[in-house]
């Protein structure tokens, strides 16, 4: 009977163990998508106005992490691959800045804080296309 435990108990672990593997998996994304997201990224860093490369950039690695069949919102993605990624809270302000500039009226956006989320949505970039 004993020896039956230690048989469930193992198998249990590796079925979990192997959905655990199969969840980190999630990262292959084609070379030829990348390709693709790392020129629209770097269409999007070269942009004159500031809040364009912002808007555009968020753009980028939503449809990055969408790629890694993360769903929802963009905010909602970031949730669910926030454990994979460093400087989460960079990456949470400038989507704070991003939202300001899409749904409020007369918003300003300077070059220097522009350039603080564009640093913040390349962490996204970097881990997931690299």
């Amino acid at each position: 009977m004993l020896w039956f435990i230690l048989l469930a108990g193992f198998a249990f672990l590796s079925l979990a163990f192997v959905l655990w593997a199969s969840m980190c998996r999630r990262t292959k994304i084609p070379h030829l998508q990348k390709a693709h997201f790392r020129q629209a990224w770097d269409d999007a860093v070269e942009l004159k106005d500031p809040s364009r490369r912002v808007m555009e950039a968020e753009k980028v690695c939503d449809a990055v992490l969408k790629s890694l069949d993360y769903t929802g919102t963009f905010a909602e993605k970031l949730k669910q691959a926030q454990a994979r990624l460093t400087h989460v809270d960079d990456i949470w302000n400038a989507h704070r800045l991003r939202n300001r500039i899409a749904h409020e009226v007369d918003v300003r956006v300077s070059a220097a804080q522009s350039d603080r989320a564009l640093r913040a949505f390349a962490v996204i970039i970097r881990q997931f296309l690299s």
